[in-house]
């Protein structure tokens, strides 16, 4: 910790100004993406509140201003702060429940593991706490657009507040209010804009929480030997991965892959279609459309092709090889006008989509191969 020279402080003049107001606290709620989070969480049967609970303090412990308290005439920035949050108890009664941060992903869900389970024994209100903390809740109940946080002594109370509320989906997206209060006499809008930047910058990575277990050990080895072609080898390791661990859309999504490029097109779809519900998001979610899609197709089920591309391409728009894919199963519909309309404005399009060249040599054979299904 250590102590802010005022005088050459560049906020004085505001610090000033604002720790005067009877009331100098501002709010600010906005929408997150917690797409990415989310599929983690559920992937990998984990706790999204923990999860989201370290990219909140990790984050502020990464903006100066968020660090900042008032002890009278004195500004501290402390060198890391840590969470109080609220616990759920039975009969609607919460408490309160402080851990330690921990930099490293794991020994921070250890801490809060510890930190929940003695705070669920006995309700402790009131106590007395350093200014060393951030006051975190949240209200899984509502998709709240705003929230007021209770405050004993405003002009001195300089502790920011952060809350969260129900997650909705929003077409492929899941979003998220986040609610941050602070002492505007430390903390600025502009603070607060770059909390939400990295924090969604945060979301958007997660390199930080893969810590590999020893099932994607293994499919990063099931995944090297598909792409060196050892697709049976590949395909029993996926199946034995399986065995251990039926939820996780990756292994099942690997797996179709391997059954399809074995000429195996009726084992890979059940695979697919499992990966699609077990919430596969990003990239791996359109290649799977691309993979499920063309296999309808190649087995003569045309209808649900249709369907299936349909719904892509309302998700993944900008991808061009779905509506090639389309367009070939529209030709077998007896749609030709519309395959050929399609595939004309991709040719006219003035920015080629690598997505096609990714797809060259399967789209190529189909175009030999239009009307051939294959059982």
């Amino acid at each position: 910790m250590k102590q802010i020279d005022l005088e050459k402080w560049p906020r004085k003049k505001h610090y000033e100004f604002f720790k005067a107001f009877d009331a100098p606290h501002f709010n600010v709620t906005a929408n997150v993406d917690v797409t990415k989070l989310h599929t983690f969480a559920k992937t990998r049967g984990q706790s999204f509140f923990k999860l989201f609970l370290y990219g909140v303090v990790k984050t502020a412990n990464a903006i100066p201003e968020l660090r900042y308290r008032m002890r009278g005439d004195v500004v501290v920035e402390h060198d890391v702060v840590h969470p109080s949050f609220t616990v759920m108890m039975d009969d609607d009664v919460f408490n309160f429940c402080t851990a330690t941060y921990k930099d490293a992903f794991p020994d921070f869900m250890e801490e809060v593991a510890v930190r929940m389970s003695g705070a669920k024994r006995e309700v402790v209100v009131g106590d007395d706490e350093p200014d060393s903390l951030l006051y975190i809740t949240s209200v899984p109940w509502l998709t709240f657009t705003s929230i007021s946080h209770p405050t004993n002594d405003q002009q001195h109370d300089s502790v920011p507040r952060i809350a969260w509320g129900k997650f909705t989906k929003v077409g492929d997206r899941m979003m998220m209010p986040l609610s941050v209060q602070a002492h505007h006499a430390l903390v600025d809008g502009v603070h607060v804009g770059k909390y939400y930047e990295k924090l969604q910058a945060w979301l958007d990575d997660l390199s930080d929480l893969h810590v590999k277990q020893p099932e994607e050990v293994g499919l990063d080895e099931a995944i090297r030997l598909r792409e060196n072609g050892e697709l049976e080898r590949a395909k029993q390791l996926l199946l034995m991965l399986l065995r251990q661990d039926e939820k996780n859309p990756r292994l099942h999504a690997q797996c179709a892959w391997c059954y399809d490029s074995l000429g195996e097109e009726r084992q890979a779809v059940p695979h697919y279609e499992r990966a699609i519900r077990l919430g596969l998001s990003g990239q791996e979610l359109s290649e799977t459309y691309i993979g499920l899609g063309s296999t309808y197709r190649a087995l003569g089920r045309y209808e649900d092709a249709e369907e299936l591309f349909a719904k892509a391409i309302e998700q993944f728009p900008d991808i061009a090889a779905l509506k090639v894919f389309q367009a070939m199963t529209r030709y077998n519909l007896g749609q030709h006008q519309e395959a050929t309309g399609a595939l004309l404005e991709l040719l006219a399009s003035p920015q080629p989509d690598d997505s096609i060249q990714r797809y060259r040599r399967a789209i190529a054979f189909y175009a030999r191969n239009l009307d051939e299904t294959y059982d």
